[in-house]
């Protein structure tokens, strides 16, 4: 005869099998997170985006990555930027550039402050700061995670940091027309962002609806309007997925305007890694279908993107949001 459990044992096991469920790989689908991995940016040609950018309402800048996110806010002159990842390091890169950007008196002082400034310097330009940027810069941990994630980071790809950090001189360079290092008027939209507290960053999971429902609810709260969604190569395969995407862009499109736009990324088909296309739907396109027929558009795109060696700019693509 099998003694009875215990109402903690039962509590327990209840538990045990509720994560067991939660952690499953029906539940738990695509890549998990990898501290650090995806902060330096491998996309380097991001102003082949010049004419979706220049489409935004100009709302906030939804973004995973590091300085895509940065990019995107100032090439799209948005009205704030909120950060999200699933990467905590992302987080914290995020958290500290609005900091820098804060706390720098000019385009070249920020660069100094970026790539040279010792942390006593850090400190002493905390103190002028809103309380959580004063924090995150007194902070010695700060310095240090910066010093070895972004000014040393020798173990990454594509160079790590070195070609967002040295300027552009031809059309063709890496980020030219898209570095706020090196670009007056995108530095000081960054600036005025991060100065006027309009830069937020917050680990998020964007397979997870209550985390997605969460946010569009603070964004409401704060009167902010989605201008885009930008969200990477996530709907690849070998990332969250298109079934995934699909899922996300709905969530996000309950409370998104018409002109929201859903931006994403894929490679062109050449041999570096730098060179990446982008896509993106318009919110009125979306909203009328399905999480299935979306997840079908972006297979779709993923697949076209891929076997072509040109960059592309694609909005509403009629190959994709026709079938």
């Amino acid at each position: 005869m099998v003694a009875a459990l215990s109402r903690p044992r039962v509590l327990f096991w209840l538990l045990a099998l509720e994560l067991a469920a939660f952690y499953s790989p029906a539940f738990a689908q695509g890549r998990e997170p990898r501290p650090g991995v995806y902060l330096p940016p491998n996309e380097q040609h991001p102003a082949v985006a010049l004419p979706l950018f220049r489409l935004s309402n100009h709302g906030t800048y939804v973004s995973v990555g590091t300085e895509r996110s940065f990019i995107g806010a100032a090439l799209s002159d948005a009205q704030a930027l909120v950060v999200i990842d699933y990467d905590p390091e992302v987080i914290e890169f995020a958290t500290i550039n609005r900091a820098l950007l804060a706390a720098s008196t000019g385009r070249e002082d920020y660069i100094v402050l970026r790539l040279h400034a010792a942390p006593e310097i850090w400190r002493q330009r905390a103190t002028a700061l809103s309380p959580q940027d004063r924090v995150t810069l007194s902070d010695p941990h700060s310095w240090e995670f910066w010093d070895k994630a972004v000014r040393n980071n020798s173990g990454a790809w594509s160079s790590a940091f070195e070609h967002f950090q040295t300027p552009p001189k031809q059309p063709q360079d890496s980020f030219a027309g898209a570095d706020y290092l090196f670009d007056d008027a995108l530095y000081l939209h960054l600036q005025k962002l991060a100065r006027e507290s309009r830069i937020w960053a917050r680990t998020l999971d964007l397979r997870h609806e209550k985390e997605v429902r969460a946010l569009c609810a603070d964004l409401t709260a704060k009167g902010l309007k989605q201008g885009i969604i930008d969200t990477s190569n996530v709907p690849d395969a070998s990332e969250a997925g298109s079934v995934a995407a699909g899922q996300y862009f709905l969530w996000f499109s309950s409370c998104a305007d018409d002109d929201t736009l859903f931006m994403n990324t894929e490679r062109a088909n050449r041999p570096s890694v730098s060179y990446w296309s982008y896509y993106a739907f318009s919110n009125k396109v979306l909203k009328t279908h399905d999480a299935a027929t979306i997840s079908r558009w972006i297979d779709i795109e993923i697949r076209n993107l891929k076997t072509d060696p040109e960059t592309r700019a694609l909005l509403n693509d009629p190959a994709a949001v026709e079938h």
